[in-house]
């Protein structure tokens, strides 16, 4: 891989954490405040896309089930991975100490690079994590639709060999509830011990 691209990779990795920690910090002010309701209304919404199965799904399938959904891609050479990773080692940690409670969360990875994951690169890319894990991608104004309801910064990085592109992308984990409403939010790099004893809390209220 040319040294040039390499370089580029690293810079936009760093510029995509930038762009991560600043929309967590915003959250956390949210989180913080006295607008948690608002905060509701602004996080989550419907969505029609496809699963790694080939199945058209949205919102309603999951009703009456809580999602851990996270936006990324499958050529993400590490913040993907790492944020994934954890939130599986969560989803271990809850379901060791409670079975059923696990099985009440469905963990769903909904990409932002619908031109290069197909379902098929959805389907090989998920069984790398959580059992459970759901992937989700579509059309391109599909993906969009569903990041712009989640309110999930992305966009193509550019560079010289269009094979070779990067995405810039936050990173947050979502946690939304039964009923589709958002609960909370986890940075990028929250370890899986504070996940699942947060998510733990929230699941035995």
């Amino acid at each position: 891989m040319p040294k040039s691209f390499i370089a580029r990779s690293a810079f936009i990795l760093c510029l995509g954490l930038i762009v991560a920690a600043a929309a967590f910090i915003g959250m956390k002010y949210f989180d913080q405040s006295t607008a948690t309701k608002k905060t509701s209304a602004l996080i989550g919404g419907p969505f029609n896309l496809v699963d790694h199965t080939g199945k058209a799904v949205s919102e309603k399938d999951f009703q009456g089930k809580y999602m851990l959904i996270y936006f990324g891609y499958t050529y993400c050479p590490d913040v993907c991975p790492t944020s994934l990773t954890l939130l599986s080692e969560a989803m271990d940690i809850i379901e060791a100490k409670d079975p059923a409670l696990a099985k009440l969360v469905t963990p769903v990875f909904i990409t932002v690079d619908p031109e290069r994951d197909t379902v098929s690169a959805m389907n090989d890319y998920v069984e790398n994590f959580y059992p459970t894990m759901i992937g989700l991608t579509g059309t391109t104004e599909q993906v969009s639709a569903a990041a712009k309801s989640y309110r999930v910064f992305y966009q193509k990085a550019e560079v010289e060999d269009s094979n070779e592109y990067l995405m810039d992308h936050s990173s947050i984990t979502y946690l939304m509830g039964p009923d589709s409403n958002y609960v909370k939010h986890y940075g990028h790099g929250t370890g899986p011990d504070v996940m699942a004893a947060s998510m733990l809390e929230i699941l035995t209220q």
